[in-house]
C-alpha cells in the first residue's frame, strides 16, 4: 500500500478520511479513538497542539485556547487564532487524520485528494491546497463536496442521462449542486450556496432560544461563568440531535452554584429554525436557475442528502414539499463525502451492489473507472471603471464565465500603459454571479518594463487550475516579456476624486481633402474618422463632442460640436470631398475657433489627418502655436512617408505619427486619441482595463 491516496473530507465540525481497498471498495479509516469523523477542533496552548476529542475534552477549561468551525475562516488573509492562520490551523486537522491512516493501515500515506464546499471561492480553494501541504501531504486535487458525494452515490444508482440534486448540510456550510450523468461522466451543471450557514447555525439558535429563557427567569446572564459557554453549546448540540428523534428534551445548565433545565419542544425548535431551511431551499432554486438550460424540482431524478445537519426531520420534510419527492437517504450523510474524495483519489471502484449470486455463478466483477467534469461555480472578472453620465462607478467585467469547464483560460489583450515611464499597473480580480456576494481576490500589481512609453500594448491572461484557483499572468507584447508582479490588497479608487478630476473631452477633426488625397485614401480617411469618432463615443458612454473640419484651399466646418454619432458619421460620409490645395493653417485655425465655444475646463483636442506639405508651412506653425497657447492639445497623422516632412508634423503636434498609406490610418489615430486620454483623464480609461 506504498502507493496509497486517500480521500479527505475536511469539514467544519468534523472531519473523515477513506481509501479505496484492494477489492476496490470504499473504506472509511476509523481515527485513533475508533471513529469514523474526528471534531474539527483545535487546541492551542502555550506551543502544545490537541486535535479533536482531546481539544474538545479542554474547551470548558481554557476556552480562549481552543477553536472550532476554522473552516468558516479559510482564505481570510487577516483571520489568526494563537498567530497561526486558518491554513495552518487545519493543517493540524490533517495531520491527525493522517497520522491516524496511517496507524490503522500501517502504510505511509503521502498524497490526497481533499474536499471542499461547491461554492468556495478561489481564495478559500488555495487555503485547503496549502493546509494540505503544511500537513505533509501531497494534495492531487480539491474537488467539490456534492461531486464526491454523487459520485460515491451514483456509481451505483444513477442511470444514464439522470440529475441528480445534492443537498449537502454539514456543520458549517451549505451548498446546492446539480449533476448529471452523461456517457459515464459526472457534469455539475450549477451550484449555489452559502459558506456560513450550517447545522452549527440551528445549534446557535437553540442556544440563543436557552439563554433568553435563563436571562428572563434570573435577571442575569449565565455566561459570566467561565466555561459556561462552552459547556452550553454542548448541552444544545446534543439537544438538536434529540429532537430528531424525541418530541422534546430537557437542556441543563450549570452555573454560579446552579444547576437549570429548560425544556424545548421540536415544534418550538422548528418554528425558530424554520427561517433557515427556507434559506437552503431558495439557494437550491437558485442554482436550478444558474444552470444553461434552468430547471425545476421535476428536472431532478433524485435529491441526495448529505451532511449530518440533514438528519433533521423538518429538513426532509420540506425538501419532500418543494419537490414532491421524498429525499434519498442513504445512512452515510457523515462519511459520504470522504468515501467519494478516496473513489476520486483511486479513479475507480467497484459497484457496491451485491452480486453475490453472480460472484457465486462465476461471473467477474469489474472495475469501474470514474470520469468526472470541474466548472467553476463563479464568474472570474476584474473590475473596471466605467462612467453613467457624469457619474463613475466600478463594475465587474466578466473574463472566464460561470459554467466553465475546468482548467481554463481567457487572455484580454486591450491593456495599455497609461503614462511615459509607468512603474507599474494593477488588475483587481474578483469572482461573482448573479445569486450570492462577490468574492474579491486581491489584486494583482504588475511591474511595467523600463522606458515604457504610453499606449504600450499588454495582454493579461486570467487563469483557473482544475480545482478551482485562480490565477493571473501579464506580457508586454511589445517585447514579448512576462511581467513581474505582487499581489495586494484591493484599493477600490475614490470615485468622488474622479468625478472632481474628470472633464468633458472635446476633439475636432481637421482633415486634409487637397487633390492628393483623391482615390482610396479618401475613403480609408473618411473610415478612419468615423471609427475613431465611434470608439471615442463609446469610451465616454456618449459624453464626448465631436466636431469635424475639412481644409483644401481654404476650410470649411462640415459637423459643430455635437454628441449626436449618428449624425456626425452621416456627415462625414456625405460632406467630404477632395479639391484645391493645402490651407493648412485655416484648417487648423477653424477647429480651434470651434473649440473656443467647448469652455476652458474642458478637454480640447484637434486631430490633424493630412498627407503632404501645407501651402504656407509657417502659417501653419503659427496657427498651431495659437492654438496650444489657448490649452488646446494638437495630435497630427501623415499619410504616405516620403510625402510627409515627419520633423515639421512633429512641430505641428509633439508625438505625431506617420503611416505607409491611408489602410494604417485608423489605427494611428486611434493610439494618439488613446494615449491622450490616458494622459486627461478624458474618458473611463484606466490603468487597469475598460468596463466592458
Amino acid at each position: 500500500m506504498s502507493d496509497l491516496v486517500v480521500g479527505i473530507d475536511l469539514g467544519t465540525t468534523f472531519s473523515a478520511v477513506a481509501y479505496v481497498d484492494d477489492c476496490g471498495q470504499p473504506r472509511i479509516i476509523p481515527n485513533r479513538e475508533g471513529q469514523s469523523t474526528t471534531p474539527s477542533v483545535v487546541l492551542i496552548d502555550e506551543g502544545r497542539i490537541e486535535v479533536g476529542d482531546a481539544a474538545l475534552s479542554e474547551a470548558g477549561t481554557k476556552p480562549d485556547c481552543v477553536l472550532r468551525w476554522v473552516k468558516r475562516a479559510m482564505g481570510r488573509p487577516a483571520f489568526r487564532f494563537q498567530g497561526l492562520t486558518a491554513a495552518q490551523i487545519s493543517a493540524e486537522i490533517l495531520k491527525k487524520l493522517k497520522r491516524d491512516a496511517e496507524q490503522r493501515l500501517a502504510s505511509p500515506v503521502c498524497a490526497a485528494v481533499i474536499t471542499c464546499p461547491a461554492y468556495f471561492s478561489s481564495p478559500e480553494i488555495e487555503a485547503t491546497k496549502q493546509a494540505g501541504q503544511l500537513a505533509g501531504l501531497e494534495v492531487r486535487e480539491i474537488v467539490k463536496e456534492p461531486t464526491a458525494a454523487a459520485v460515491y452515490y451514483g456509481v451505483d444508482h444513477l442511470r444514464e442521462g439522470q440529475k441528480l440534486l445534492v443537498y449537502d448540510l454539514g456543520g458549517g456550510t451549505f451548498d446546492a449542486t446539480i449533476l448529471l450523468l452523461e456517457e459515464g461522466v459526472f457534469k455539475p451543471l450549477a451550484s449555489a450556496g452559502d459558506s456560513h450557514l450550517g447545522g452549527h447555525d440551528w445549534t446557535e439558535d437553540l442556544m440563543k432560544r436557552v439563554l433568553r429563557d435563563l436571562i428572563k427567569r434570573y435577571g442575569e446572564d449565565p455566561r459570566i461563568d467561565p466555561g459556561v459557554e462552552h459547556r452550553l453549546y454542548e448541552q444544545c448540540e446534543r439537544a438538536k440531535r434529540d429532537l430528531s428523534r424525541v418530541e422534546e428534551t430537557l437542556i441543563p445548565c450549570v452555573y454560579g452554584g446552579r444547576a437549570e433545565e429548560v425544556r424545548v419542544t421540536r415544534g418550538e425548535f422548528e418554528d425558530m429554525t424554520g427561517w433557515r431551511i427556507d434559506a437552503t431551499l431558495q439557494w437550491v432554486e437558485k442554482a436550478f436557475g444558474k444552470a444553461e438550460k434552468p430547471m425545476t424540482w421535476a428536472d431532478c431524478h433524485g435529491i441526495l442528502l448529505v451532511g449530518g445537519a440533514t438528519r433533521m426531520p423538518r429538513v426532509r420534510e420540506a425538501l419532500a414539499e418543494a419537490s414532491g419527492k421524498a429525499p434519498i437517504v442513504t445512512g452515510e450523510a457523515d462519511t459520504m463525502v470522504a468515501l467519494g474524495a478516496a473513489v476520486l483519489a483511486k479513479g475507480a471502484m467497484r459497484p457496491r451492489t451485491d452480486k453475490s449470486a453472480l460472484v457465486a455463478a462465476g461471473a467477474k466483477r469489474d472495475i469501474v473507472a470514474v470520469r468526472f467534469d470541474r466548472i467553476t461555480p463563479r464568474t472570474l472578472g476584474t473590475k473596471a471603471l466605467a462612467w453613467v453620465g457624469a457619474e463613475p462607478e466600478i463594475r465587474n467585467s466578466p473574463i472566464i464565465r460561470l459554467g466553465t469547464r475546468l482548467p481554463a483560460t481567457a487572455t484580454r489583450s486591450d491593456y495599455q500603459v497609461s503614462t511615459e515611464g509607468q512603474e507599474f499597473f494593477d488588475v483587481p480580480v474578483v469572482e461573482f454571479d448573479d445569486v450570492g456576494p462577490e468574492v474579491v481576490i486581491g489584486t494583482y500589481r504588475f511591474s511595467c518594463l523600463p522606458r515604457t512609453r504610453a499606449g504600450r500594448p499588454i495582454s493579461v491572461t486570467f487563469s483557473y487550475d482544475g480545482s478551482g484557483i485562480a490565477d493571473v499572468t501579464a506580457l508586454d507584447q511589445s517585447a514579448k516579456q512576462t511581467l513581474l508582479r505582487l499581489q495586494v490588497t484591493y484599493q477600490p479608487p475614490d470615485l468622488a476624486k474622479l468625478k472632481s478630476l474628470r472633464r468633458e473631452r472635446v476633439v475636432v477633426f481637421a482633415l486634409d481633402v487637397s487633390f492628393s488625397m483623391e482615390g482610396d485614401k479618401i475613403e480609408r480617411a473618411k473610415k478612419a474618422l468615423i471609427a475613431s469618432a465611434r470608439a471615442l463615443s463609446e469610451n465616454s458612454l456618449g459624453t464626448a463632442r465631436i466636431g469635424v473640419v475639412t481644409f483644401d484651399s481654404q476650410a470649411r466646418c462640415i459637423c459643430e460640436l455635437s454628441r449626436d454619432l449618428v449624425d456626425i458619421c452621416s456627415r462625414i460620409e456625405q460632406n467630404v470631398q477632395v479639391g484645391g490645395s493645402t490651407a493648412m493653417d485655416d484648417g487648423i485655425a477653424t477647429a480651434a475657433g470651434l473649440l473656443q465655444g467647448a469652455g476652458a475646463s474642458a478637454v480640447r483636442e484637434i486631430a490633424l489627418v493630412t498627407d503632404g506639405m501645407p501651402d504656407d508651412g509657417t502659417a501653419a506653425l503659427a496657427a498651431a502655436k495659437r492654438a496650444r497657447s489657448k490649452g488646446i492639445e494638437l495630435h497630427a497623422v501623415g499619410i504616405g512617408r516620403g510625402d510627409v516632412d515627419e520633423d515639421f508634423l512633429r512641430q505641428i503636434a509633439p508625438g505625431a505619427l506617420t503611416v505607409a498609406g491611408a489602410e494604417g490610418l485608423g489605427d494611428a489615430l486611434m493610439t494618439l486619441l488613446t494615449e491622450a486620454s490616458n494622459r486627461t483623464g478624458g474618458t473611463n480609461v484606466v490603468s487597469w482595463g475598460e468596463s466592458q
